[in-house]
């Protein structure tokens, strides 16, 4: 049936049903996925989701309901399971009227709909330069391309109509390289919205000299160290760490930046910014999950707290406007808080100055365990990584079996210096950003 009319059938069966206020929500994602295994097709998969949340206010209680399926024979069905819902979970929310303006954001070139055959010819093209590269390539682990195309639209009682669509890829390639019986691994990504966007030999000679450079690596004694952290390994902490700038984790003690409001919590080179309309962003969009405007935030403005991450609810509780970060992954969930496109902004330092900074240091490449050694409640963070041991200004040796620690709000207060080689994250933490940073010391375990 006609989507529009279905809506609008919802919306009107609410007042028979006493919903007092009412809210469907629309999201609908496209997306496409191939993988090399040399040179030929390995997986191929091409899928749409698509679903409808309707959200209403009864007896003064918010309920939810979802479906995946649209026919007028279902409506009862939606709102008796969204009144049932509401006298279950009793959630403090308002259907919102919207804001009084919203930033109109270009549209994007529509690379999920350009031919596929040109998106599988460009992984061939960097796979077969892999091998050429270097004879010590044994084998590539993963060689994928992926498109999505996402839209969200938000229609309620309050005569709001809202509706975005954005579209952004990604290239992810991994590769075992091996010499004389000892072998290491490195991974190279690159999140583009135009296949110009993608350098395949630029591309081919990071991943290459990234995995070759760690042959003869060792340990080092522990001890307390100024660190390089690379951009990636930034990206990965500042996604660990992002539920503390909350305000439904402030207002519920569950924040290491409870009660730092306007507090110097980082060094003054650290600016932290949610951007909804950064133009590379994952998550570029002009209103969020409850219709509310999108807005561009300093969180962080030279090393002080200036803002907490806001939906309407936290927002009423602690008497200011929303930050517009209300968020629902999809349509089956609930509103919550999330950053749009967060980011560490970049420094003019190069590379090279970074490491001229360090008499006896480490360049930290790679860390795992964010999950289990990471709390982001206290800060406190333990993981396991790999990197080069740095010494007067030049990379001496690459290390591994290597342990950082640390707190997450001691090491901002402790970055030095920051780079311009600024990224973006690979989807999952695609709408984090970092440049790499020299922080004054991290404590290490080695041998």
């Amino acid at each position: 049936m006609n989507l529009d009319n279905f809506i609008k059938n919802i919306l009107k069966k609410t007042e028979d049903k006493n919903f007092s206020e009412s809210e469907i929500y629309l999201n609908k994602s496209q997306n496409f996925e191939v993988r090399l295994y040399q040179g030929e097709v390995d997986y191929y998969e091409e899928n749409e989701e698509y679903g409808l949340a309707f959200r209403g206010e009864i007896n003064n209680k918010m309920g939810y309901s979802y479906t995946e399926k649209f026919s007028d024979e279902l409506i009862d069905d939606i709102l008796t399971r969204a009144e049932n819902n509401a006298n279950i979970m009793d959630e403090e929310e308002k259907i919102f009227s919207g804001s009084k303006s919203y930033k109109e954001l270009s549209e994007t070139k529509g690379i999920y709909s350009l031919d596929r055959t040109k998106k599988i010819d460009l992984l061939k093209k960097l796979e077969k330069k892999i091998f050429e590269y270097d004879d010590r390539v044994r084998s590539i682990n993963y060689c994928i391309y992926a498109d999505e195309k996402s839209g969200e639209e938000i229609v309620n009682s309050k005569d709001l109509n809202l509706n975005f669509k954005n579209d952004i890829s990604y290239i992810y390639i991994s590769v075992v390289v091996e010499d004389e019986g000892e072998v290491h691994t490195s991974s190279h990504y690159k999140l583009f919205r135009d296949l110009d966007e993608v350098d395949p030999d630029q591309f081919v000679k990071k991943i290459i000299e990234d995995a070759v450079r760690q042959f003869g690596a060792a340990d080092i004694k522990s001890g307390q160290y100024p660190v390089i952290l690379r951009n990636e390994v930034f990206i990965d902490m500042l996604s660990t760490f992002s539920s503390t700038f909350s305000a439904e984790n402030v207002q519920k003690g569950l924040s290491l930046f409870e009660g730092k409001m306007n507090e110097q919590v980082a060094n003054k080179v650290v600016n932290i910014v949610d951007d909804p309309f950064y133009a590379k962003g994952y998550r570029r969009t002009p209103f969020d999950s409850e219709g509310a405007a999108s807005k561009y935030k300093e969180v962080i403005k030279k090393g002080k707290l200036t803002t907490y991450l806001h939906n309407l609810k936290t927002a009423k509780k602690s008497s200011v406007q929303t930050t517009g970060n209300a968020y629902r992954s999809n349509h089956k969930s609930k509103i919550s808080i999330s950053p749009t496109n967060m980011y560490l902004k970049k420094g003019e330092a190069d590379f090279t100055k970074l490491k001229n900074q360090i008499e006896k240091g480490l360049l930290v490449e790679n860390v795992q365990g964010l999950h289990s050694g990471a709390n982001q409640v206290s800060g406190d963070f333990s993981l396991s990584a790999r990197g080069f041991f740095i010494e007067n200004g030049d990379i001496a040796k690459p290390v591994e079996q290597i342990t950082i620690s640390g707190n997450f709000l001691k090491l901002l207060k402790d970055i030095i210096l920051i780079g311009n080689d600024f990224k973006m994250g690979l989807p999952g933490s695609g709408h984090f950003g970092s440049a790499s940073i020299l922080v004054k010391n991290l404590d290490i375990s080695g041998s």
